[in-house]
């Protein structure tokens, strides 16, 4: 064989090694992902979805008394991106942390084969509404939602009604008309399909990778190189401009509302809160509030004020009339 029919060959050769090499490692980082840390329950949702979630209740004797704490992720985030404020409330608050479908552990779709449905606003609020109702027993809730996340409690406190007794949105998007937000930029179907042909290790560690705690970093990078985190990506880029925050959203919100932002965030539509006026952070890049974490922290400390003003309100309410607020 000729020198010119040896190199393509061999080029060809190299290439489909790489291909197989890369989608073995992609198999085998989904089969780690879908471990997760092992501490994970599941709830099927009316949607049909399976979603993972982590409980955390207070050894505090005062802690029967508090409302229940439930976070929700922003755009292509997952529970792991909350370590920092989850070990300043460990032992502290209860809590619940969750992965919407297709992040993480949880699954997107129905039946055996996890047959896709069509994801809308609806389906993501949904999710959220069923996980606290499933998780709170007699507990009223307080809701906290980072970025994206903010416009997903706000509507899910609006079908929760009373059980919520309070809500947290941290770095929350602009406030804009009803009719809808900005969407956030589409994931191409084409990176999606590199990413399932086992491309995830050319991807460039994150910055906030290194914020971090370092525990838990492997099941992160898992996770950020996994193929259908991109694909849940994908779905809620689609739907996003339906799930910012306008002010029908905040009028309607059960108080305290409570908002942390980066300094430099535009504020225009939550300066007008009652009763306090917004927290501004600084410390972090914009964005990067859950990876700081001493920024991290003082949110944390704000979340579990706020839980305090509800439990002191509770009390008051038991004292005054005898009867317990649900």
């Amino acid at each position: 064989m000729g020198t010119e029919t040896r190199l393509p060959a061999t080029a060809a050769g190299s290439t489909f090694a790489a291909v197989l090499l890369g989608a073995g490692r992609q198999i085998a980082r989904r089969r780690r992902v879908l471990t997760g840390r092992g501490d994970e329950k599941f709830l099927t949702t009316g949607s049909g979805n399976r979603i993972s979630f982590r409980v955390n209740t207070t050894t505090e004797p005062k802690g029967s008394d508090r409302p229940l704490i439930v976070f929700e992720s922003g755009f292509m985030a997952t529970m792991e991106h909350w370590t920092w404020i989850s070990e300043a409330l460990d032992g502290k608050e209860s809590t619940v942390f969750y992965d919407r479908g297709g992040y993480g552990r949880s699954r997107h779709g129905r039946g055996r084969y996890r047959t896709p449905r069509p994801l809308t606003p609806h389906t993501v609020v949904s999710d959220l509404v069923d996980l606290v109702r499933h998780t709170r027993g007699e507990r009223r809730v307080v809701l906290v939602g980072h970025a994206m996340g903010a416009g997903i409690v706000l509507r899910a406190a609006a079908e929760l009604e009373d059980a919520v007794a309070g809500t947290v949105l941290l770095e929350p998007p602009a406030v804009t008309a009803p009719s809808g937000g900005p969407r956030t930029p589409a994931v191409s179907p084409l990176f999606v399909g590199s990413m399932r042909a086992g491309c995830g290790d050319l991807l460039p560690r994150p910055s906030w990778a290194g914020a971090l705690p370092e525990h838990g970093a492997r099941l992160r990078d898992d996770q950020y190189r996994d193929a259908r985190l991109w694909e849940a990506g994908r779905r809620e880029a689609d739907v996003s401009a339906d799930l910012g925050v306008h002010e029908t959203l905040l009028a309607c919100a059960p108080t305290p509302l409570t908002v942390v932002a980066h300094r430099d965030a535009d504020l225009t539509g939550y300066s007008g809160l009652r009763p306090a006026a917004p927290h501004v952070l600084d410390g972090f890049r914009p964005g990067r509030l859950l990876h700081v974490r001493p920024a991290a922290e003082r949110a944390a400390a704000i979340v579990s004020a706020t839980v305090e003003r509800v439990a002191a309100t509770v009390s008051a309410t038991v004292s005054t009339t005898g009867e317990r607020v649900r």
